[in-house]
Parts: C-alpha cells; structure tokens; sequence
C-alpha cells in the first residue's frame, strides 16, 4: 500500500479543507478584531450557530474478505528466485513461486560432507579399537607363556636352590597374576571407551543426517503450486511488504492467497492523531482512486485496538480498520485496487462549535479566552465532542461572543 502520508487527493482535500476553516475563522477576526477605540492585534473568532459533523477520513485497498492461503514450504528459511505476476488467473496446480536452490545445495553439501566424515570418523574409531585388542591379547598370550614357563621351572627344594632364588620365583609369579589383572581390566576399559566414543559419533551423524534428509526435502519442494483455479494476490506481512524476488521467505509464512471474489471488504488506515470515536457499524463511504466519479457504501466491521507502523522506517502510526461492502461490483472492485474513505462518526446537526486552538485546559476544566473590551479574560466553558478542526460548546458561551481565535496567541499578546 502506498503511504497514506503521501500527496494523494485525499491528502489535498484535507489540506484544503484545513486551509478553508482557516479562512473562514479569519474572516470572522476580521469582522470583529478590531473596537472603536483599540486595534487588537490578537485574532478573534466570532461564536455562531454551525453545520457540526464528525468525518474521519482514511486510505486503504481493496482485500478478499476470505480466502485460501499460500504458505511457504519447508522447515527452514528460503529465498525468492522467481515470482508469478500477480493479479493474474492461475489454474489448479500452476507454479506460482520458485525458491533459490543454491544455498539449500551449499547446505546440503556441507551436511553429506558431515556424514561422510563421521563415518570415516567411526571406520577409524573401529579400526583403533581393534589395534588396541591385538595388542592386550598378544600381552596376555606372553604373559600365558610366562606363566608356564614359572610353573614348569619353579623348584622349591631348598637343597637345590637358594631361599633367594625360590623368593625370586615367587615374585615373578605375582607379578605375572598381577600384570595379568591388569591386562584384562585394560581390555574392558578400552570396549568401555570404544563404546562411548561410538555412541557420541552416532549421536552426530544422527543430527547431521536428519539436517541431509531436511535440505533433501526442501530440493524436492522448492517450487509452490496453485492449490485451485483463481486470481493470484500476494500478501504483505507486518510492515506493509509484498514478497519480492530476493527476499527470504520462512517456513509456514503466507505468501500469497487466492481471494474469493464475490466477497470482497477494505482494509483501511487512520493516523493515530485523527482517530476520533471510531467504532464498529459506523457508516464508511468508499472511493476507488481509478474510479473517482464512482461511490460505494459500507460499514466498519472492525478496528484495530493500538495503533501501529505500516512502513519501515516511518514511525507514524495508523489505526487498521476493515469495512464491508455492500455494492459487490466484481468488474471495478478488485483485490489490491487502492481507495480513499470517509467514516461519518457523527451525522451534521446545528451546534455550537469553536476552534479547537480556542480552547485551554488546566486541572481538568476548559477555558476560552473571552474578548472583555479591548483585552480577554479567562472564561469556563463545557465541552462537548470534538472533530478534527472545532469543538462543541455545550455551556458557556453564547451566540456573537468574541473569542481569542488561538488561547496559546492571545496569552502571550496579554
């Protein structure tokens, strides 16, 4: 949508018409600012009987009250490569959005080349372990022999050998059972440490394979189809932003929706500082900007609770209505089609009504400045409601009083 902040004719008739009730309360401090005596120099504002309305006017487009989403595919973020035009008859299985697959292949590739590395990683990790189970077995062959070589060869007979020999015999044999010990604890730390080891590399290669199986997934779904026969509209996300080619788009985002075009409605935008009483079923006249000459009518059907940026960058912020229809013309209205709108808070009636720089606010009761000779005093007045320009006076003031046109003007001339 385009900024409703922009010079649009819509913009144009709200200056014009601020510049005319400028014009208008000028000529009335023209007719009376001046007394026989004194020339003022603070503008006044003569109190008259006036048409009152309340009318906010707004910008917005054309939408499909209801309609089938299009979402992005996938478990993780992809780019735009190729778009469809938008606003154009699609049939039931047409492609309506390519994503880019080169990041997806660079991703995939590091991920295969992942696996790949792991399991080289556990064909070593096997091939260490069983290094490591020759070598104790081999030990424990020696340590075999050793022992029948002790048994074979152990003489006990002190008329034959020495006491220092048979205690020496006797010490290789504990040595022996111990290193013997030793070996087979060995054996069962190394299966331990094999066996952790290979269930950490499992652990990886299980993560990095379901990340393969993901991008293969993706290579298999980077197109996105038409669900049905339809018009083909993109929807803008929370900042007011169309998909474009380049942009990334995540998983499970609506892209694009296929309107149902016998029901159309109006999503409209208020500036925050105009919102004014805005309700829903209030009455809302529309207008097409590429039918200017052409009126439709229709009702709020619902309004935002806070206000909020439509633009990135732009920091004022709109209150976001939708509006029903009632002249459902599918040969003017179409989805995306833009239009201004004025919502009538307030039907005209005869009132008494000032401008709103007249008046002055101080501990909750509201004043104007009364023009008393030629100077002004401070007067109470009762408020009632207001519009973008006057405020209704429904107590103190009365027909042909002077006023100070702006209280801010008049207290510092005073």
């Amino acid at each position: 949508m385009n900024n409703p902040t922009s010079s649009t004719p819509w913009c144009q008739r709200v200056k014009f018409i601020r510049v005319a009730s400028l014009i208008s309360v000028m000529s009335f401090a023209g007719l009376t600012g001046c007394s026989e005596d004194t020339v003022s120099t603070v503008p006044t504002y003569t109190v008259q009987s006036q048409t009152f309305a309340i009318t906010i006017y707004a910008e917005g487009e054309i939408e499909a009250a209801d309609s089938q989403k299009i979402v992005a595919p996938g478990r993780r973020p992809m780019m735009l490569a190729w778009l469809a035009e938008e606003n154009t008859l699609v049939q039931e299985g047409d492609v309506i959005a390519r994503f880019d697959a080169e990041r997806i292949l660079r991703d995939k590739n590091e991920e295969d080349f992942a696996v790949r590395k792991l399991q080289q990683d556990i064909i070593n990790s096997q091939a260490a372990q069983t290094q490591e189970k020759q070598d104790i077995q081999s030990d424990q062959a020696f340590v075999a022999e050793e022992f029948g070589f002790v048994d074979r060869f152990a003489i006990d007979d002190l008329r034959i050998y020495s006491k220092l020999d048979i205690i020496d015999t006797l010490q290789n044999r504990d040595f022996l059972e111990a290193k013997d010990e030793f070996l087979a604890w060995k054996e069962t730390s190394v299966l331990e440490q094999h066996d952790s080891a290979m269930s950490v590399l499992d652990i990886k290669q299980q993560g990095h394979q379901r990340k393969l199986k993901q991008y293969l997934s993706a290579l298999k779904s980077l197109e996105v189809t038409a669900p049905y026969a339809g018009l083909l509209v993109y929807i803008k996300d929370r900042r007011g932003e169309k998909p474009a080619v380049g942009n990334t788009v995540f998983p499970g985002s609506p892209i694009a929706e296929i309107p149902n075009l016998t029901n159309l409605q109006a999503r409209l935008y208020v500036l925050a500082d105009d919102a004014i009483e805005l309700a829903s079923d209030l009455p809302v006249s529309l207008q097409l900007d590429a039918f200017p000459g052409q009126t439709f009518d229709g009702s709020i059907a619902s309004v935002a609770a806070f206000p909020r940026e439509i633009k990135r960058g732009n920091p004022i912020k709109y209150y976001e209505l939708t509006a029903t229809i009632k002249q459902q013309d599918s040969q003017i209205l179409k989805p995306g089609r833009k239009l201004t709108a004025s919502i009538a808070v307030a039907k005209p009636q005869e009132r008494i009504a000032i401008p709103l720089q007249s008046v002055i606010y101080e501990q909750e009761q509201s004043y104007v400045l009364l023009q008393n000779g030629s100077g002004f005093i401070k007067h109470p007045v009762t408020t009632g409601r207001k519009n973008l320009y006057f405020i209704e006076i429904t107590d103190g003031l009365k027909l042909n009083d002077a006023i100070a046109l702006s209280a801010l003007m008049a207290g510092e001339n005073t």
